[in-house]
């Protein structure tokens, strides 16, 4: 990317919004209600990925070689034709890969010149490693598992393996799952493979609880792309790749709503259970902790705008800062590097906030502008433009007769808003977002409080251009701790990307999980922690 020169209202009380639109607010949005965590088995929590792909190199290299076709068998084959799916169907995916067409044979078939043989001396070549060791695990899933039960989260786990019995045994944690999904059963009851969301539904179906009111958590992109199909309340990457950036962002384009490398911080401190907004501490409560973190280092700190600097209101055209949070930033701005991250185009966000001093990254952080002639887009950005605007042309036409649903173009995507939109046509409006996205391969759907949105699937997002700021602007000078205060799903990009060397807050608003590290309670105490950076004696000037 060039750069070229305190406390929650009662629940009785009626909230501003519905005041405002004499409507009643849904009671939960994305991800609020968490009933069971489903988790994939093979790369998630048992760590068997290795095995898997060693028994697939030594059959497929050993094909390759005796047709003479060259080539080896790669982990990139792996990732992108068989990982996560069932066995049989891996093998065709492969050969189609290659131009290769073989038939499909006997379920007893053992050779190589069949569908069923190869898949069957795969199967064959994993039960010897299987005998010869014990299946390791992720011991961050494990922690997280446990931390789940205790807190009386049902959890379950599936997988479109036949062997999930002998693995989850081998493992020492065939006990541990409240249902449990194999590809046995899939056969049995005729279930789809990923990436339809049929096993997944099976799992929280015998859970007992709707896939809204579940959290999967997968590592494959046939798994998230099966959880974006179910419309399950919230879906979790778990990156267990080396080329993290690359794998991550896979995730996220094909529907993880957050990714991490490490499934423990998904836990509350101190392992209490699920690391969501309601639960997480406040900021005030554990300000002692707070102080030992910032030190006397200097800071730099990001900010979104609507629902962190700005109150969430029913007309996003209405959403406005106050002149304290202002001032405040104003104050800040003196003192430290301070940029605004917003998913807003650039020129808007800019123009709401209206402080030159400061760093503005308009869509989500696609587009950058700040002081000294500051300004940067990613290189390939100028190539979604045209999908962006097909994509409005379709929307606008698509939802033209459902009261209240508001599509709002901006340069690098549309979002819909659903909020002044009756419950019962919300499904209609994401369905016409999803087939909008199938028709356009550079696009991908993202989710917010309540707005579905339509953004390049490129390898660009908050996360990524906080990394970036901090790496070509001030913003990264010297020793700064990061710290990020945000409040929407956009957000938990740069939550994950800042880690453990930054300090993350989110602004209450819901019950979904969450990788910030303490809450805010509204938009006020967030201006009021913001006066706290400003006042910080550092001796920085």
């Amino acid at each position: 990317m060039p750069a070229r020169a305190a406390g929650a209202s009662s629940t009785m009380q009626r909230t501003a919004v519905e005041e405002e639109t004499g409507m009643e607010e849904s009671a939960h949005g994305i991800g609020d209600v968490v009933a069971a965590v489903i988790f994939d088995m093979d790369g998630v929590v048992t760590d068997t990925a290795e095995a898997h792909f060693a028994a697939w190199k030594y059959v497929f290299d050993a094909f390759l070689d005796a047709r003479g076709e060259g080539g080896a068998f790669t982990r990139e084959d792996y990732l992108a034709h068989v990982d996560g799916i069932p066995r049989y169907d891996g093998v065709r995916e492969f050969l189609r890969s290659r131009g290769i067409e073989l038939p499909e044979g006997n379920e007893d078939d053992e050779g190589l010149k069949t569908v069923r043989g190869i898949g069957n001396r795969k199967n064959r070549r994993f039960h010897e490693w299987l005998k010869e060791n014990r299946v390791p695990v992720f011991n961050d899933a494990i922690e997280l598992i446990e931390g789940l039960k205790k807190a009386g989260i049902r959890v379950g786990i599936f997988s479109a393996s036949r062997n999930v019995a002998h693995v989850l045994e081998s493992a020492g944690i065939k006990d541990v799952f409240d249902a449990i999904v194999s590809g046995l059963d899939a056969d049995e009851r005729g279930l789809s493979p990923k990436p339809a969301p049929d096993q997944l539904e099976e799992t929280v179906r015998r859970l007992g609880c709707k896939p809204a009111e579940a959290v999967v958590v997968e590592d494959a992109v046939s798994g998230v792309l099966a959880g974006a199909a179910g419309r399950f309340g919230l879906i979790i990457g778990a990156d267990r790749q080396d080329d993290s950036s690359q794998h991550r962002h896979a995730l996220r384009a094909n529907g993880a709503d957050l990714v991490t490398r490490d499934l423990r911080r998904l836990l509350l401190p101190g392992g209490g259970g699920l690391r969501t907004l309601d639960r997480l501490p406040l900021i005030w409560d554990r300000l002692d902790e707070v102080r030992d973190r910032l030190g006397s280092r200097p800071v730099s700190v990001f900010l979104d705008y609507d629902g962190t600097l700005s109150p969430i209101v029913a007309d996003y055209r209405q959403a406005t800062i106050p002149d304290e949070t202002r001032a405040a930033v104003a104050r800040l701005a003196k003192r430290c590097p301070v940029a605004v991250i917003s998913g807003r185009d650039l020129a808007d966000v800019r123009e709401r906030v209206g402080l030159d001093q400061v760093i503005y990254a308009g869509s989500h952080g696609f587009d950058i502008a700040g002081p000294d002639g500051l300004e940067a887009r990613p290189d390939e950005a100028e190539g979604f433009l045209r999908p962006i605007e097909q994509a409005d042309a379709e929307l606008r036409h698509a939802l033209s007769d459902i009261e209240g649903a508001d599509v709002e173009r901006k340069t690098f995507s549309v979002a819909v808003h659903y909020r002044r939109v009756a419950e019962t046509h919300v499904e209609a409006i994401e369905l016409e977002v999803d087939r909008i996205v199938e028709r356009h391969d550079k696009l991908r759907k993202g989710r917010g409080k309540k707005v579905f949105e339509i953004q390049p699937r490129a390898d660009w997002d908050k996360g990524r251009a906080v990394a970036w700021l901090l790496e070509h602007t001030r913003l990264g000078n010297g020793d700064a701790l990061p710290i990020y205060l945000g409040d929407d799903l956009t957000d938990e990009d740069a939550f994950g990307a800042l880690g453990d060397v930054g300090l993350c807050a989110a602004v209450r608003g819901g019950g979904r999980a969450t990788l910030a590290d303490y809450a805010l309670a509204d938009p006020e105490d967030v201006r009021r922690f913001v006066d706290l950076l400003a006042d910080r004696d550092t001796g920085e000037r």
